[in-house]
């Protein structure tokens, strides 16, 4: 296994780890430093020419696989989200806190770990705006963790989706190991019929949210609300603005450093 450790400060963290994953990395590691920069650890089954990484001290290791698979394990560490949720790596047997959700995060290729804000905020968001017995949609579900997350809360129903047929393949393999009572399907919402759902969670870029805005629209009953989340702060006015021409109105703005989540009715 190779290799490929950068240096970057917070601000290019997150377009440096997109663009890794667009790779096809095995996985990351990312460990601050004390000056609030960050190294990245980015394995690779061969290198490849990263001359446009050079900027961020590029250099390439060679491990055996027991080496790069604990060095990664190394980097996830149960983590207390919210209120009420404990994040769990899957490989990990650490007990939830008194009053709190073990929920188990599987650390795999699909998007919704946990531990990227965007997820953390549609979590708390939950916390306040998803109730038991109603009916929960997880459009563009990742790794699944969302839906997971609601049938901890009690959900009557979940059904997830995703364009990105691996992704949900991943998900599938989560939620049977998790005994979580998902219809989870490849595609979107627009193979539902409307107004059906009294929460759905949206865990996309600014993008694709408002692309895709009168769909998520469409299968909320009336009432509903809808979590939005994967966007930064400059974003979040396009992606008020788009919902509210459909009569959606703010109920709670939720902040981690620069990234956002909306609460809509």
């Amino acid at each position: 296994m190779h290799a490929l450790t950068l240096s970057c400060r917070t601000d290019e963290k997150d377009w440096l780890l997109a663009d890794l994953w667009s790779r096809d990395t095995e996985g990351i590691t990312e460990i601050e430093r004390p000056d609030g920069t960050w190294v990245l650890e980015a394995f690779f089954t061969e290198p490849f020419d990263a001359k446009e990484f050079r900027v961020f001290g590029a250099a390439w290791q060679q491990h055996g696989d027991e080496d790069w698979a604990e060095s990664w394990k190394r980097t996830w560490e149960p983590a207390e989200v919210g209120r009420t949720w404990f994040l769990v790596p899957d490989w990990r047997d650490d007990p939830a806190p008194p009053g709190r959700h073990r929920l188990v995060v599987h650390a795999r290729q699909a998007s919704g770990s946990g531990y990227q804000p965007p997820t953390q905020l549609v979590l708390e968001a939950m916390e306040d705006f998803v109730n038991p017995k109603e009916r929960f949609f997880d459009w563009g579900t990742g790794s699944g963790i969302l839906s997971a997350a609601a049938n901890l809360i009690g959900a009557g129903s979940i059904v997830a989706c995703d364009v990105d047929e691996a992704a949900a393949l991943e998900a599938s393999a989560n939620f049977a190991a998790r005994n979580v009572p998902a219809l989870l399907f490849v595609g979107s919402g627009r193979s539902l019929r409307s107004r059906i759902f009294d929460a759905v969670a949206a865990n996309m870029n600014a993008v694709a949210l408002i692309e895709s805005h009168e769909e998520i629209a469409r299968v909320t009953r009336p009432g509903g609300r809808l979590i939005l989340s994967g966007f930064k702060s400059h974003r979040m006015e396009a992606v008020r603005k788009a919902f509210a021409r459909l009569g959606f109105q703010v109920l709670k703005n939720y902040e981690k450093g620069d990234w956002r989540c909306l609460v809509m009715s």
